[in-house]
């Protein structure tokens, strides 16, 4: 056990492997949307995305938090950053929830993430020895006063036996979807000439004829 209680409940009879770290200097709010990206895949996709997002392919995709953040082309428009720093913090805590869970005697192969979360931990309130004015910064310039929050992040393994990653699961359903059947041209039907309803001009004359006779 850590040093602080994890917020998921264990079920009696599953096995899982955790891992927790606290004291951090990061942000707790890109963490948190660092997890929401990986929580739920395999552990070969989840260091997939961070090793994507930390060398600046694909940005992570940020549901909260996201005031004046730009939008990204990878993303759909959707908006998102690369937060390296979290990116890294969260493949060290994969690291040593697998080095756990196989010291527990579960398949590395099928594990997956099945809980992660990060909150903010301390408040530490910044100190200044000298005055902050324009004497200090320069003419018309202002001091930006912030304390200094830290974090800390657990993360819960689990085995997910018999199911595939998500690109043999893409595979596997093209293959099983129904080709589109190519069809046949319909036989051309024949129009009948249909009889004409007008007389030939010589017979109208004829009957003419007789009936002024």
């Amino acid at each position: 056990m850590g040093l602080y209680k994890y917020s998921m409940a264990e079920d009696e009879g599953v096995k899982t492997a955790k891992a927790q770290q606290h004291d951090m200097n990061c942000s707790y709010k890109d963490l948190s949307q660092v997890f929401a990206a990986i929580r739920g895949k395999r552990i070969a996709d989840a260091r997939k995305v961070l090793d994507e997002t930390i060398s600046m392919k694909k940005a992570i995709r940020y549901h909260k938090f996201a005031t004046k953040i730009g939008h990204r082309s990878e993303l759909g428009g959707k908006k998102g950053r690369y937060p390296k720093k979290e990116c890294k913090i969260a493949m060290a805590l994969i690291e040593n929830a697998v080095a756990n869970a196989v010291q527990k005697g579960m398949d590395e192969s099928a594990l997956y993430i099945k809980h992660a979360a990060s909150y903010k931990q301390n408040v530490l309130k910044r100190y200044r020895n000298y005055f902050v004015g324009s004497r200090t910064l320069g003419y018309g310039k202002q001091a930006i006063w912030s304390n200094y929050v830290t974090c800390w992040a657990e993360m819960v393994l689990g085995e997910r036996q018999g199911e595939a990653s998500s690109a043999d699961k893409k595979a596997k359903a093209r293959e099983k979807a129904p080709k589109a059947k190519e069809r046949e041209p319909a036989p051309k039907q024949e129009k009948k000439a249909e009889p004409s309803e007008k007389k030939p001009a010589a017979a109208a004359k004829a009957a003419d004829a007789v009936k002024k006779e």
